[in-house]
C-alpha cells in the first residue's frame, strides 16, 4: 500500500516518539516502578516469567544503556531531535551556525545537569541516530546529499569516535530515506544499507548477523542473545588487535545493539508497526532507544496511519495526568503533546516542499493543495 509523503514524514517522527514512550513504560514495569496514575492501563503486559522474577527480587535489565530515566532527564535524544527539526524549519535547511548554536544551547540548558559535562563529551551513536531523524527526512531525495549533510550535522555532535557516530546515523538515515521514496525492499534493506555505509566495523558486522537471523527465522530471544554475543566477540577481537598494534579504540560494540535490534524487529514484521515496536520493547536491551529506532523505521515505511490510535490516546492521557500531578511541565519530547509532534512533521514537510508559511498554520489551504503523489506533475491551482 502506498502512502503520501506527508504521512511518512508524520509516521517517522510520531513512530519514534511513541516507540520511545512505550519502551520507557515497559522498562518501568520490568523494574517494578508503579505507574504515575492508576487510571492508565499499561500498553504491554509482563509475561508470567517476568512477573515471578519481579515478585522475588528487583529485575536487573541486562544492558549498560538500560538505565531508567524519568522527568526532564528522560528521552533527551528526543528533545534534541525536536531541536534539530526546529533548526531545519527556521533556516529552511541545514545552517551549520544555527545548528551549532542550537546544540550548544541545548547542552547547557536545564535538560542536562549543568554540573555534569559527561553528555557534552560523549554522545551515544544510537542517541545521535534518533536526534538526526529530521535531517534524514529533510535530505532524503538524494543519497549523496544525504551523506554530505549527515556528515556535516554530526560533526557538531560530541563523540570520542566521530566515524562510528556517523556510521550509526547513516545506518538509520539511509533506510528511512529509501522508505520515504517508496524504494525500500525489506528483503534487501540490510544489504543495501551496508553497501551505502562503505565501511567494515562492529555495526556492519551486527547488521550482517541480523540478516542471517532473519533468513533463519530466529525468534526474538535467540536474536537478542546472538547479537549480544556477537558484540562481545567483536570487542574481544578488537582488544586482542589493540594489544598487538599498541593502539586503543573508544568504540564499544554494545552501543550498536539497539540499531541492530531495531533492524531485526522492523524487518521481521515490516508491515506491522505495532508488532515491531512491541517486540522491540520486549527484547530487554536499551528499551527506549530500540523502540524509538524501530518506530522510526516502521513509521517511515508504513506512514502515520499504521500507528495504533490507542497509543496516541494513552500518550495524551499520560500527559494530562502528569500535568495534574507534577505541574505543566512539557513532555512528549518536550513538545507537550503528540499533536505538536504532528505539527512539527507537517511544518518540516512544508519547508521541504517549499510552501512553508508560518502565519498560515498547518491547516492552510496552500499546504493542502501542495500535497500530491511523488513524481507526479500536476497543474498548480491558484
Amino acid at each position: 500500500m502506498r502512502h503520501s509523503l506527508l504521512s511518512k514524514f508524520q509516521g517517522t517522527i510520531l513512530g519514534a516518539v511513541l516507540g520511545d514512550s512505550i519502551g520507557l513504560q515497559y522498562q518501568r514495569q520490568l523494574a517494578g516502578i508503579p505507574p504515575q496514575t492508576e487510571d492508565l492501563p499499561p500498553i504491554l503486559q509482563l509475561t508470567k516469567h517476568q512477573q515471578l522474577t519481579l515478585s522475588g527480587a528487583t529485575l536487573g535489565l541486562n544492558s549498560p544503556n538500560s538505565k531508567i530515566l524519568t522527568g526532564k532527564h528522560s528521552s533527551a535524544w528526543g528533545r534534541l531531535a525536536v531541536a534539530c527539526a526546529q533548526s531545519l524549519i527556521r533556516c529552511s535547511g541545514l545552517d551549520l551556525k544555527d545548528w551549532r548554536d542550537t546544540w550548544e544551547g541545548f547542552a547547557q540548558s536545564e535538560i542536562y545537569n549543568p554540573r555534569s559535562t559527561e553528555f557534552q563529551k560523549v554522545l551515544n551513536p544510537c542517541e545521535a541516530a534518533v536526534a538526526a531523524l529530521p535531517a534524514a527526512m529533510f535530505f532524503h531525495e538524494n543519497k549523496a546529499k544525504l551523506r554530505e549533510k549527515i556528515m556535516l550535522a554530526t560533526e557538531v555532535l560530541p563523540n570520542e569516535d566521530q566515524a562510528e557516530l556517523q556510521t550509526a546515523v547513516l545506518a538509520i538515515a539511509y533506510p528511512i530515506a529509501r522508505s520515504l521514496k517508496q524504494k525500500l525492499d525489506p528483503a534487501t534493506a540490510i544489504e543495501q544499507t551496508i553497501a551505502y555505509l562503505k565501511t567494515d566495523n562492529a555495526l556492519t558486522e551486527l547488521l550482517l548477523q541480523v540478516q542471517i537471523l532473519l533468513e533463519q527465522g530466529a525468534d526474538l530471544e535467540t536474536a537478542t542473545t546472538h547479537l549480544c554475543k556477537s558484540a562481545t566477540a567483536w570487542r574481544t577481537r578488537q582488544g586482542e588487535g589493540e594489544k598487538k598494534s599498541q593502539t586503543h579504540s573508544t568504540v564499544n560494540p554494545e552501543n550498536f545493539i539497539p540499531i541492530a535490534l531495531a533492524f531485526y524487529c522492523f524487518l521481521n514484521t515490516p508491515e506491522d508497526l505495532r508488532l515491531s515496536v512491541v517486540r522491540a520493547a520486549r527484547c530487554g536491551r536499551a528499551g527506549q532507544l530500540t523502540c524509538a529506532l524501530t518506530g522510526a523505521l516502521s513509521g517511515a515505511y508504513n506512514g502515520a496511519t499504521a500507528i495504533p490510535v490507542e497509543w496516541r490516546q494513552l500518550s495524551s492521557a499520560a500527559v494530562e495526568s502528569r500535568q495534574l500531578t507534577q505541574g505543566p511541565e512539557p513532555s512528549v519530547w518536550g513538545t507537550g503533546s503528540d499533536a505538536k509532534i504532528v505539527e512539527l512533521a507537517n511544518n518540516l514537510f512544508a519547508v521541504w516542499a517549499g510552501v512553508y508559511r508560518p502565519a498560515a498554520g498547518i491547516d492552510s489551504a496552500a499546504l493542502g493543495r501542495s500535497v500530491a503523489a511523488p513524481y507526479v506533475i500536476r497543474a498548480r491551482k491558484i
